[in-house]
């Protein structure tokens, strides 16, 4: 399945803010005479221009004066996650923890930074441990995409489905809560059903471009509907018309309709926009189909060397190679 958005809530951002707007009035308690508080006001404005690193010195700088302010740890964690140092972060974070246990932010945070450690069990129970609490900042469905998206990167299909009919169950008129469950019931083969959630997802929705692309390939896949197939994937290129995953689809289904020469055209252009070894298997299918074998073998050992999993790829690589063999035997 392509165009499939792992929805990562990295709310960083948000987060911030409702923190500042909660919490600068019992802030650190610093005074504000002191180098810490100036090296924090700096950590601050460096934070609102996006200048991360700079942040990071100056909370540190804060910090050396004034280690017990949980509020300075808070915000060098988050700029630890916005440079993606998560060892540091979680450290950070874990401090803000001793001091607030309850801190509802930094327990989300904490669950976030675990996820991108693939640390997915221990992501999975801070969030399961944020709901048996009431939430603030976030909304229990943050939580439940959260959970479903974890369960989704440790291939627990069957988990993930029960979070996405929780969301659904709470407000039906999810849009993407539809898609992702079509995602998820597509990957365990229950393709009917992935064409019902994301048809659903597009009745709520008619401009959901991952739907609407999603639709589009199940049907390539499906060798059905394939004019229909068209329609919808040129319509999600309307609102994304750089997005290599559904230019690679538009081309699928120009392949499987038998028209090599657009086939071959959209999927080249979607591997300028995206390096996928999807899109370079499918190269080398229509270019097989096109006679031309030396660019056949040429994609699908690009595809190896982006994925070298993928058993499907090796076995055409060997084809290939016997084919050749038997070729300059006769």
């Amino acid at each position: 399945m392509r165009g499939f958005r792992f929805l990562l809530l990295c709310l960083l951002f948000i987060v911030s803010l409702a923190l500042f707007i909660l919490n600068r009035a019992e802030a650190s308690g610093t005074s504000q005479d002191s180098s810490s508080y100036q090296n924090y006001i700096q950590g601050l404005l460096y934070d609102e221009s996006g200048k991360y690193d700079q942040a990071k010195k100056a909370y540190q700088k804060a910090v050396k004066s004034d280690s017990d302010a949980w509020d300075i740890h808070y915000r060098l964690g988050l700029d630890y996650l916005h440079t993606e140092d998560f060892n540091s972060a979680e450290k950070e974070f874990k401090y803000v923890l001793k001091v607030k246990p309850q801190d509802e932010a930094s327990n989300f945070l904490l669950a976030l930074i675990y996820s991108q450690k693939k640390e997915y069990q221990l992501a999975i129970d801070q969030y399961t441990n944020l709901l048996k609490r009431p939430l603030l900042i976030f909304k229990e469905t943050d939580i439940f995409y959260s959970l479903a998206q974890l369960y989704v990167m440790k291939k627990d299909l069957v988990s993930a489905e029960k979070q996405y009919k929780i969301i659904l169950d709470r407000n039906p008129q999810d849009s993407d809560a539809h898609f992702y469950l079509g995602y998820v019931y597509s990957e365990l083969s229950k393709q009917e059903d992935a064409i019902k959630e994301f048809k659903e997802s597009l009745s709520i929705d008619p401009e959901n471009s991952s739907a609407l692309n999603s639709l589009s390939y199940i049907y390539a896949e499906l060798n059905r509907n394939l004019d229909e197939a068209i329609i919808l994937v040129k319509k999600a290129l309307e609102f994304e018309p750089s997005n290599g995953a559904y230019l690679d689809t538009l081309g699928w289904v120009y392949f499987k309709k038998g028209d090599l020469d657009n086939a071959v055209r959209y999927i080249e252009n979607a591997s300028v926009f995206l390096e996928d070894p999807e899109i370079y298997g499918h190269l080398g299918d229509v270019y097989v189909c096109k006679g031309d074998l030396n660019q056949a073998k040429k994609n699908w050992d690009k595809a190896l060397k982006l994925d070298p999993k993928r058993k499907d790829i090796k076995d055409k690589i060997k084809d290939l190679k016997n084919k050749n063999a038997n070729g300059r035997k006769t």
